[in-house]
Parts: C-alpha cells; structure tokens; sequence
C-alpha cells in the first residue's frame, strides 16, 4: 500500500510541476503581448501620421454616414415612385387589354360574315345540286350494284 501511495504522489508531483511550468510560459506570453500592444499604442499616439489618418478616417466615417442617410432617403422616394409607375403601368396594361379584345371581336366578326358571304352561294348551289341529282336518280330509277352489267342487254 505504501509503493501505491508513492506512485499517486509521484503522479500528484508530475502533474504539479507541469501545470506550473504551463502556468508560467502563458504568464510570460501574456506579458511580452502586453508590453508590445503598450509599445504600439504609444507609438500610435506620438505619430503625427497616424493622427493624421484618425482624422482622416473619421471625416471619412462621417461622409459614408450621410452618405447612407442620403441614399436611404433617396430610396424611400424611389419607392413611392415605383409604386405610381406600377399602378400606372397595370392601368395601361388593363386599356390595351380592352383594346386588343375589341379588336379581336372586330376581326372575328369581319371573317365569320365573309366566310358567310363567301361560302352562301356555294352552299346554295350545291343543294341545290344534290337536290337535282336526286330527282334525276328518281327519274332513271335507282341501280344497285347487282343491277350494272359491263355488256348491253339485247
């Protein structure tokens, strides 16, 4: 039992020793991050340059600003406009709609009365054709095709 608890605290004492030595390199990483971001920002702030490039961002900022409210602006007019042409444009499509259908039953009208005008006199004539055809039919008196023979009866 003794060799058991020698091992655990051999493990215990591994696990301590790596957990510090962990400790310390992020403590040191942190450090050195923290002594260059506090170099940077002091550099930052003696530079007459990069003052000059705040300034020159942020009147830049302020611009890309209005402009946005200019252009927001401009597109809330331009849906009031839209939203006239549409309705001018469904007005316009619903007129000629009317028109093409009055059109329509203009030509339809104008063909059917000359197809009638045309097809009258044919249809006429050609009952009265059939008409005369029967009474001739009647006159000789029907054959049938039992009836016909190639050669004359004597």
């Amino acid at each position: 039992m003794e060799a058991q608890l020698a091992v655990f605290l051999g493990f215990v004492a591994v696990a301590l020793i790596i957990n510090t030595a962990i400790i310390f390199l992020l403590y040191k990483a942190f450090a050195n991050l923290s002594t260059k971001v506090t170099e940077s920002v002091h550099e930052f702030q003696s530079n007459p340059a990069t003052r000059e490039w705040l300034t020159t961002m942020q009147s830049t900022t302020a611009e890309a600003a209005k402009m946005t409210t200019v252009v927001r602006d401009e597109i809330v007019g331009l849906e009031a406009a839209l939203a006239r042409m549409q309705t001018s444009y469904t007005a316009s499509l619903a007129r000629a709609d009317a028109r093409f259908s009055l059109i329509w039953r203009a030509i339809h009208f104008a063909a059917d009365t000359t197809e009638r005008l045309v097809t009258w006199p044919i249809r006429t004539i050609h009952t009265a054709v059939v008409g005369f055809q029967g009474i001739i039919d009647f006159i000789r008196g029907a054959q049938s095709s039992a009836d016909a023979r190639s050669r004359r009866n004597r």
